[in-house]
């Protein structure tokens, strides 16, 4: 294992995915799938690929969290949370509401600053090159599919 820090970060925000998967029962699937990139990115530290790790543990948060802009549950997600923390009776959170989504946010958030750190420790690479769109084209077909089984999961 090489960087540690991109190992814990990584294997935390999957540990909340899925910790949400068992909150929210009718997204297990969906929740479940949402967390393989970071699981992939944990497995390729933990067994030495650190290019591709580390500059996935960067990109594909940063997707992700567009992705979730565009459908539209990112700053939900945050809502949902300050509410939580809030602990008003009068605004109770919902069946599908859970604050682990955006505690998910905030581990990807710090996976991107450790990734970012981990490169330009560790790898003599330009970080604008073919690692980084390879890893952005695997990012970007991740979060298209999340996207759309998201939306044909909500509105049907």
């Amino acid at each position: 294992m090489t960087d540690r820090n991109v190992f814990v970060t990584s294997f935390l925000t999957a540990v909340l995915i899925v910790a949400a998967a068992f909150a929210v029962r009718q997204f297990f699937f969906f929740e479940l799938a949402k967390s393989t990139i970071f699981v992939a990115i944990a497995l390729m530290v933990f067994y030495g690929d650190n290019k591709f790790s580390y500059m996935l543990g960067f990109i594909a948060p940063i997707v992700w969290f567009i992705a979730e802009i565009l459908v539209g549950s990112f700053f939900t997600n945050f809502q949902v949370l300050y509410r939580y923390l809030e602990n008003s009776p009068q605004n109770p959170l919902g069946s599908l509401e859970t604050p682990l989504h955006a505690l998910s946010y905030l581990g990807a958030l710090a996976l991107i600053f450790v990734s970012w750190r981990a490169w330009h420790k560790e790898v003599p690479e330009k970080f604008i090159g073919k690692t980084l769109w390879i890893c952005f084209a695997i990012s970007l077909v991740y979060s298209v599919i999340l996207a759309v089984w998201y939306t044909r999961a909500v509105h049907a």
